[in-house]
């Protein structure tokens, strides 16, 4: 294994670092909760990956493409997938019942890899219920390769997984697409949450999105709300749920059971 901290003087190349990120187990998921619009209650988290190791070029906006980018998303995203679904069974021993864990995958999971097949093998090893699991798809993804994907999100229905898109409205997604691939919810990005009250063009786009998931049968989740204006807003135009720094950070497995299994 590389020793890092022989390592001062020159930094290691960036595929250097993710192997020793890899093999030393600084990777570690966080979980940002996901709460009801009207009530706060509790409807699940978000997986977020994380790691121990203080090099910005490990940030997520700046690993996961450099790993589509080489094929080693695959890899990593197997290991995302099993440890969110074995915290997700830790957080059930302790008492947390009926939330869902939502796990960002890359396009290269479903298109080089049977991604379903892998789901459905840690499903029946851990015994988790599918329609507690959703999957998180940028839009950009719909357009790497329809078909395929296409396939691989109706066998995902077929064994009660959710799809959503996640970042809707940064895409390419049309209103075709989401009728293609019959998605079951959409995420509105941050990037039009964090004016809404102050700009009426972000207000207009937010406003016609949750008519449009309305009117589509889709979920709706608004990422990034930070203020009670945003959240009484949102409410105020029938976005079901939202997450963001006015409900809690992304926590750590130890601190979501401390701070959210009551």
């Amino acid at each position: 294994m590389i020793d890092i901290n022989a390592q001062q003087d020159t930094q290691l190349p960036l595929d250097s670092l993710i192997e020793y990120a890899l093999k030393s187990n600084s990777f570690y998921m966080s979980y940002q909760p996901i709460v009801s619009t009207s009530n706060s209650k509790l409807i699940g988290f978000e997986a977020l990956i994380r790691n121990r190791i203080n090099d910005s070029r490990l940030r997520p906006d700046h690993l996961i493409p450099h790993l589509e980018r080489t094929g080693q998303i695959i890899e990593l995203g197997s290991w995302i997938l099993k440890q969110c679904l074995v915290d997700y069974k830790t957080l059930e021993s302790y008492g947390l019942k009926d939330f869902t864990m939502s796990i960002n995958v890359s396009p290269i999971q479903i298109i080089d890899h049977d991604i379903t097949i892998e789901i459905s093998n840690l499903i029946n090893e851990l015994g988790i219920s599918p329609k507690n699991i959703k999957l998180e798809l940028t839009e950009t993804a719909l357009i790497s390769d329809c078909n395929k994907i296409a396939k691989s999100f109706e066998r995902l229905r077929e064994m009660g997984i959710k799809v959503w898109l996640d970042d809707f409205g940064t895409g390419f997604a049309s209103l075709s697409l989401l009728r293609q691939f019959k998605v079951n919810g959409i995420k509105i990005d941050k990037s039009f949450i964090s004016n809404i009250a102050t700009d009426n063009d972000d207000f207009t786009l937010c406003s016609a999105v949750i008519a449009m998931a309305q009117r589509l049968n889709l979920e709706l989740i608004a990422e990034g709300v930070e203020t009670s204006q945003q959240l009484q807003i949102l409410n105020c135009l029938g976005c079901d749920n939202i997450q963001g720094y006015l409900i809690d950070k992304p926590l750590t497995l130890r601190d979501v059971i401390n701070k959210w299994r009551s």
